[in-house]
């Protein structure tokens, strides 16, 4: 089978470098995405619809989602809180007069001293804590964009499988309904020769109704998984519709290998990086407490004799500068409770890759069995019934039952195949990585 993606002449590419990150971890998911379904057509389409890849669904649910959207104007925040942080106290200008508009010598001004000068505290370590404390805490909105990017991606891609799903159930019932009208003008003819039973005849024509309510049915659900995937894409004006494979089998890595990716998963990274930005944080109340030296220099003009002198000067705040210690404990205790949660998700993590790795070899083997096995025993006892029905050796019952069972094994089927892609759908999104190969 050939794999086409048409993610570059489709989707508009994100120009801003904001979401660089989105798609280096969102292309790689992609890819695993992209391999799931190929974009051969499952059913026929008409002119008024517009077949779509899993890889354009999501490009288009990153583009067009609001949850997307959001991000972007919290980077602009944390760029304003980054540029604030950047700006320092400013200098004071100090005026003095002394001796004047006093009494007896003092009561002019003809022997004041005026002093003109500029007072300034030296903070330049202080704003590059605050700048970097800011930088850091603004990091921590990649990881978040990250997650959710993985979350949409996900919820995307499981609405297309199931809506892929559909469209295979709807393609088996209409064949049910055709072979099921077959077998009803058979029995009818068989009546009119007089080798029939009228009571095989009301029921075939009961099976018919029921084979026309399941497509009705399956139709209904259609509709609405069609309105679902609309809404995530963020599409309304065009009526786009999920085409794909659904009938191929994922390559699944081994446990090591899922262990490995998923200690990359940005989840686990937003933990370590809540962590550096404590420390940031912890930093920063260092250099608060830390005294600032205030230095102040002028110039000093005498009336009385015209003169003019310079003035310097400093000063210091005394005391100690464990004035921040409770604050920098807090932020310690909580940059703790940050490692023991990310201790905490790791182990559930872990638990929850080997428990879905295990679900995915069951879904496989269950598809082999139905393949291998089940259907085509299910398809030589159809046909086998068939002969013995058309000459009279066997009820209506058993041959109902027969080709009941054929049809809920192809269902099965279709179910399982759905099911083995979902799962691994949430492997992808657990490991917050892609699938590189994919077997058909």
């Amino acid at each position: 089978m050939t794999f086409n993606s048409s993610s570059n002449r489709s989707c508009k590419p994100i120009t801003s470098r904001f979401y660089q990150r989105t798609h280096f971890w969102c292309s790689r998911y992609l890819l695993a995405c992209l391999m799931l379904f190929s974009i051969s057509a499952v059913a026929e389409t008409t002119d008024s619809t517009y077949p779509v890849t899993l890889d354009e669904a999501i490009q288009m649910t990153l583009q067009n989602h609001p949850e997307m959207s959001r991000y972007q104007y919290q980077k602009q925040r944390f760029d304003g809180l980054v540029k604030q942080a950047s700006v320092g106290q400013k200098p004071k200008l100090d005026v003095t007069i002394e001796d004047a508009f006093g009494s007896g010598d003092y009561s002019g001004f003809d022997i004041a001293q005026t002093t003109i000068g500029i007072t300034w505290i030296l903070d330049g370590d202080l704003i590059d804590g605050r700048v970097k404390a800011s930088k850091q805490a603004a990091s921590q909105v990649n990881f978040e964009r990250d997650i959710q990017a993985l979350d949409l991606s996900a919820n995307t891609a499981k609405i297309f499988i199931e809506h892929v799903a559909l469209q295979e159930q709807i393609k088996l019932a209409r064949l049910n309904l055709k072979q099921t009208e077959e077998a009803y003008q058979s029995i009818v003819s068989r009546n009119q020769k007089g080798k029939g039973s009228t009571i095989d005849t009301i029921q075939m024509k009961a099976n018919v109704a029921r084979a026309e309510l399941m497509i009705e049915d399956l139709e209904h659900e259609l509709k609405a998984s069609q309105r679902r995937f609309l809404n995530q894409v963020g599409e309304q004006s065009r009526l786009l519709t999920p085409k794909g494979n659904l009938f191929s089998i994922p390559d699944i890595n081994s446990f090591d290998e899922s262990l490995v990716k998923l200690k990359q998963h940005p989840r686990l990274s937003s933990f370590a990086n809540k962590s550096r930005v404590l420390e940031s944080q912890i930093e920063l109340a260092r250099i608060e407490a830390e005294p600032k030296w205030e230095i102040s220099t002028g110039v000093r003009r005498y009336e009385r004799t015209s003169d003019v002198g310079i003035v310097a000067g400093f000063s210091v705040p005394l005391g100690s500068s464990s004035s921040n210690a409770g604050k920098i404990q807090s932020l310690r205790a909580e940059q703790s409770i940050y490692q023991v949660e990310a201790e905490v998700l790791k182990r559930e993590l872990n638990t929850q890759l080997y428990v879905l790795l295990q679900e995915i070899e069951h879904s496989k083997h269950v598809i082999d069995v139905n393949q291998e096995t089940i259907i085509p025993l299910l398809k030589e006892a159809k046909e086998e019934v068939n002969k013995a029905y058309e000459i009279g050796r066997t009820s209506y019952l058993q041959w109902f039952n027969i080709h009941q069972d054929y049809l809920a094994a192809h269902l099965n089927l279709i179910s399982t195949y759905k099911t083995l892609h979902l799962q691994n759908i949430e492997l992808q999104r657990l490991t917050g990585t892609s699938l590189e190969t994919l077997e058909n």
